[in-house]
């Protein structure tokens, strides 16, 4: 589709979205709770997906580019690439947490690694959101990065858990619709979790921008934190190091993204 006409589309179902129906709640304020864990309806989703007061904005130079990398905490480096979705969970309830409160709080990864791995489970991304919904994580001043076992403090502590969570979009779905739904939750201030598919060089990336044109089987998972309307890209979180790539931040463009990212996660945090 023409970059134009993308943007064109994308400004206007905007507008009517946040002005008109107010899909989206106010962070802060809870609607019922839903039974499904895991929203694929997009009207539901479109409902339920918070508007974050301060970040989010229907302003037009906020819907031409958004960027929320200043509200989260410093760049993570995930020890294995299987942890990568834990570490990329706990920073998006971090981001969460920590906006109504005055203090930063790292929440542990390996709290989920470690629960559901005690279950006998491969954990996965599908997972750990359900456990958040279910469990919660708690600080990482009690079950540390780099954990082997869960002490019996965390029976005492508070629990961090989300509400829900919802599929933006699977590999299934057509590459603008990606890309719309990824810039329409970030206009809103909420950070969107991928799965991408790369090639082998992506772990060790060194340059700002990234690019194949011959993905491998392998992937990875990130945190979108902000788009350009301009460059037409994306602005994403690696756990890789702040060595990686741009200080631990990559940009890539939207037809890039569109053809590599395979699946998309965004957290209903609790009000």
């Amino acid at each position: 589709m023409n970059r134009f006409l993308l943007t064109l589309l994308f400004l206007s179902f905007l507008c009517t979205c946040v002005r008109a129906q107010e899909p989206a709640q106010t962070y802060g304020k809870t609607r019922g709770e839903t039974a499904t864990l895991g929203l694929e309806d997009a009207a539901l989703l479109d409902q339920l997906m918070f508007y974050i007061p301060g970040i989010g904005s229907s302003s037009r130079e906020d819907l031409l580019r958004q960027n929320i990398k200043s509200y989260m905490m410093p760049i993570r480096q995930s020890p294995y690439p299987r942890m990568e979705w834990a570490y990329a969970l706990a920073g998006a309830v971090e981001y969460y947490q920590n906006l109504n409160n005055n203090f930063k709080d790292n929440l542990s990864p390996d709290y989920l690694t470690l629960n559901l791995a005690a279950q006998g489970k491969r954990p996965s991304m599908e997972d750990g959101l359900r456990f958040l919904v279910q469990q919660g994580t708690v600080s990482a001043a009690i079950v540390p990065y780099g954990s082997a076992t869960i002490p019996t403090a965390v029976y005492s502590v508070p629990k961090y858990t989300i509400s829900n969570f919802g599929y933006l979009f699977r590999p299934e779905t057509r590459a603008r619709n990606r890309i719309f739904e990824t810039r329409k939750a970030l206009s809103r201030g909420n950070p969107v979790i991928v799965e991408l598919q790369t090639d082998a060089t992506f772990a060790d990336l060194r340059s700002n921008d990234y690019t194949t044109p011959a993905p491998t089987n392998e992937t990875h998972f990130l945190t979108v934190v902000g788009y350009d309307g301009e460059t037409n890209s994306f602005e994403l979180r690696g756990l890789f190091g702040r060595l990686w790539a741009d200080a631990g931040y990559v940009r890539i463009s939207y037809e890039d993204f569109g053809r590599l990212a395979q699946t998309g996660y965004v957290l209903i945090p609790k009000g």
